[in-house]
């Protein structure tokens, strides 16, 4: 018989693989176009941030990697950045996962790193600061997070996927400006669909969410 040891690792290796498997399959599904680049964002927006919640910041780490790495070669079509673009989920579910999991030091971090990519985005796109904004939001957001006082879970829940969905797209927004070199009109047109698409984000994980604190309390209840 299997120590318990044992099947805590089976089921860990377990969630990292059906999580990595799901990020690829929603790799195929297209949500929406990208300006200023031959490709398109795809539904594993919503499984993002679902990672971040469900899996701690090392599962949540391993099942974005494998799948970025797997969803890379089987949809390269939302592969804007190329090989790049394996890390928009790797920060997107660790980040908000550490925020999730981690109390005040992972949301420190967190708030850190968005810190950090909205002056990578202003030090060269100052002309149109507005871009931000829902950067700046989930700094805000992170340290609200923060407070174990904050309730009801069920407001909470959206919170952490916006969260982990614009940390995110903060990478994706350093690799559009630093790699890409997008011109901050490029950045007009593109905020309306980056709101689309972090709505899209949030609300797809949040729906993941809701049935399952049903199914799982337990993981819920801390929080």
């Amino acid at each position: 018989m299997r120590s318990d040891g044992e099947k805590t690792k089976a089921l860990r290796a377990s969630k990292v693989g059906v999580f990595a498997a799901l990020y690829v399959v929603t790799s195929l599904i297209p949500v929406s176009m990208f300006i200023g680049a031959p490709s398109f964002l795809a539904l594993n927006l919503i499984v993002t941030p679902a990672i971040a919640v469900l899996l701690s910041p090392l599962e949540a780490f391993l099942a974005s990697l494998f799948g970025g790495v797997l969803a890379f070669y089987v949809a390269p079509f939302q592969a804007m950045f190329g090989p790049f673009t394996i890390l928009l989920p790797i920060v997107g579910s660790t980040f908000g996962s550490l925020t999730y999991h981690k109390g005040k030091m992972g949301a420190a971090t967190t708030m850190l790193f968005l810190a950090t990519a909205i002056f990578a985005y202003l030090v060269k796109n100052f002309p149109f600061p507005y871009f931000v904004i829902p950067h700046s939001t989930a700094i805000f957001m992170a340290l609200l997070l923060s407070s174990k006082k904050m309730t009801p879970l069920i407001i909470k829940i959206p919170l952490f996927t916006f969260v982990s969905t614009m940390c995110e797209q903060g990478m994706m927004m350093i690799f559009a400006v630093h790699l890409l070199g997008l011109p901050w009109q490029a950045f007009v047109g593109i905020l309306p669909l980056m709101v689309y698409e972090r709505l899209v984000g949030m609300i797809g994980a949040t729906m993941i969410m809701f049935p399952l604190m049903k199914i799982i309390p337990k993981h819920f209840s801390e929080k």
